[in-house]
């Protein structure tokens, strides 16, 4: 089926409850997150004895629901995924178990529509991603039951109140009242984070979609740039500089070169608060994992979910932090048994290496060794090493600590710390895929790459901007903002910061985003839940951890949400 922006009608029965009026949902935003919730209710109402038409409209104003704009489909290939293709499965098994073949994972999905890229570690283009999201989404809207009728809604939701009627949404044309919303608006179609004091003309305010924002005429050729942010968004930029400017990149034997176009960049310079390099994810194709690695990561999962829950909650450095360590000394003594760590225990000296890496001062030489290591260990080149260790701790570990810390499991004074800890396990764990650490570093012995000026000033003089670190000064031409904003800044006129004004919802205490319970529904400052309305996503980081990913095997909510939905239309169909 293909849904237009019109209500999408089926051979409706006739509501066997006559004195009740349909029951309204809507769905404001509908990228992955919206579309896990979306499939999540088809699957529950499709299983209900319920006796009331439901009428669902989904706003959406991506092209492309399910994929919403982070997947677009009509996105330039180069632009990757960090996460790889055996990870992606739009559909639960218990849905999948009856007709695998009509529910694919994103892997069956490649092997049929893409068969060259059909291999379970490979980090396959975003829009293919978006692609089979979008085609997901469409199955989703067929699984519906003939008492739901569906509409699709490319506006903005631009205001929200509620009053006694239910919950308002209010677009440029028109005003509607809902029974229930859930509200999934992600990263806010890429907003990025604001850049202070730099005149407008000279800045390119975000870097998504990369064919408009970072296109020839908004950074002609042989232009010398800056770029506020050292992380994957960066990676992303340079990337469209070069290979989306006709560049290509060779790799003989792991290493990559650049071969140039003429179209690209002249120079590159990446700046940021910390200068830290963010190091690459191991390639499992590549990288020669010991046998032993599988059950130290369960025996780590299981230490943590069997730490007793005190009542203010877990204290981060107390009891994760040494669980985390110690199974990160049992991998790297597992995968390199000659390893020497250190004079001390594992814990210990894994301890110390952490502190040093977060306190630790990285000229432009030592960033550029820590990306080429972690590069090496990630493609086997060398053998594993600390960075590794913990990066690939946490990450194995990561399931664990969402179901330990979401929803009030830390301890509200440990949030802090985690944060801090987070921020930069973040940079070893969850990295690019080592094939872009590779175009990157190729990038740098082009030298299109610059990280001379990594942690340097940028002063705005006039009529151009210049970056300055010690006595070096270099005057670039454009300042491409990469920095995405932290899931707990929301706009001035984006609905959660309506609600929040409005008081129908609060920030949680210690980690900043939008107190949720498990079924998604707000707790506001009286400690009731919010009836009829549902907040999912990068919005409620903190209350609910990861929030982050495609994953469907970490996160409860949708499900619990569509659940709950049908129990409320239960309870007035028994009015």
């Amino acid at each position: 089926m293909t849904l237009s922006t019109h209500t999408t009608h089926r051979p409706a029965r006739r509501s066997l409850s006559p004195s009740h009026s349909p029951f309204r949902i809507a769905f404001v935003g509908c990228g992955p997150k919206g579309l896990y919730g979306l499939e999540r209710l088809a699957y529950q109402l499709a299983r209900t004895t319920q006796q009331t038409d439901v009428q669902i409209t989904i706003y959406e104003p991506a092209p492309f629901p399910g994929a919403g704009s982070v997947y677009d489909p009509r996105q330039p290939h180069f632009l990757r995924m960090n996460f790889s293709a055996v990870n992606i499965n739009a559909w639960p098994e218990m849905v999948r178990q009856d007709s695998p073949q009509s529910y694919p994972t994103f892997v069956e999905w490649l092997d049929r529509q893409y068969p060259t890229l059909a291999t379970p570690h490979c980090f396959a283009p975003r829009a293919l991603v978006g692609e089979y999201l979008s085609e997901a989404f469409e199955q989703t809207c067929e699984r519906f039951p003939d008492f739901v009728t569906l509409h699709q809604n490319p506006a903005k939701v631009m205001g929200i109140r509620k009053t006694a009627s239910g919950w308002h949404l209010k677009t440029a044309k028109e005003e509607t009242v809902f029974d229930e919303v859930l509200l999934a608006v992600g990263h806010e179609r890429w907003k990025a984070a604001p850049v202070p004091n730099v005149p407008a003309a000279k800045v390119i305010e975000q870097v998504f979609p990369t064919e408009r924002m970072l296109s020839l005429e908004q950074v002609p050729p042989r232009s010398t740039v800056a770029v506020r942010g050292f992380a994957l968004t960066f990676i992303d930029a340079c990337l469209a500089l070069t290979e989306g400017r006709g560049g290509r990149f060779e790799q003989h034997n792991h290493r990559w070169k650049y071969l140039p176009s003429g179209n690209e960049v002249l120079e590159v310079l990446p700046y940021s608060r910390t200068g830290h390099p963010i190091l690459a994810k191991p390639d499992p194709r590549h990288f020669p994992a010991c046998s032993e690695l599988n059950e130290i990561w369960e025996q780590g999962r299981l230490r943590l979910l069997k730490l007793k829950q005190p009542r203010s909650g877990l204290h981060f450095r107390d009891s994760l932090w040494p669980v985390i360590l110690k199974t990160a000394g049992e991998a790297l003594l597992a995968q390199v048994p000659d390893h020497s760590i250190g004079q001390g225990t594992p814990i210990y000296e894994l301890d110390c290496w952490f502190k040093n890496w977060c306190s630790r001062v990285f000229t432009p030489s030592d960033a550029h060794e820590q990306i080429k290591q972690s590069w090496r260990v990630a493609t086997g080149q060398t053998t594993a090493d600390e960075a590794w260790a913990l990066g690939e701790t946490f990450r194995q570990l990561y399931p664990a600590l969402v179901r330990r810390i979401s929803h009030g499991g830390l301890a509200v004074t440990s949030w802090p710390d985690f944060q801090l800890y987070a921020t930069e396990m973040e940079r070893l764990a969850f990295g690019p895929p080592a094939e872009n650490t590779g175009r990157l570093l190729a990038l740098i012995d082009a030298g299109i790459v610059n990280l001379d000026y990594l942690q340097s000033d940028l002063i705005n003089g006039q009529d151009q901007l210049v970056l300055q670190t010690g006595k070096k000064q270099q005057r670039v031409d454009r300042l491409i903002n990469a920095v995405l904003p932290a899931g707990t800044h929301f706009a001035q006129d984006s609905l959660i910061e309506q609600l929040l004004s409005s008081g129908w919802i609060k920030r949680m205490l210690g980690a900043g985003g939008i107190a949720i319970d498990d079924a998604a529904r707000p707790i506001p400052p009286e400690e009731q839940t919010t009836e009829g309305l549902a907040i999912i996503g990068r919005a409620t980081e903190g209350a609910v951890l990861g929030n982050d990913t495609l994953s469907r095997q970490l996160h409860s909510c949708p499900d619990l949400w569509a659940r709950s939905v049908c129990d409320r239309i239960s309870q007035r169909n028994a009015l």
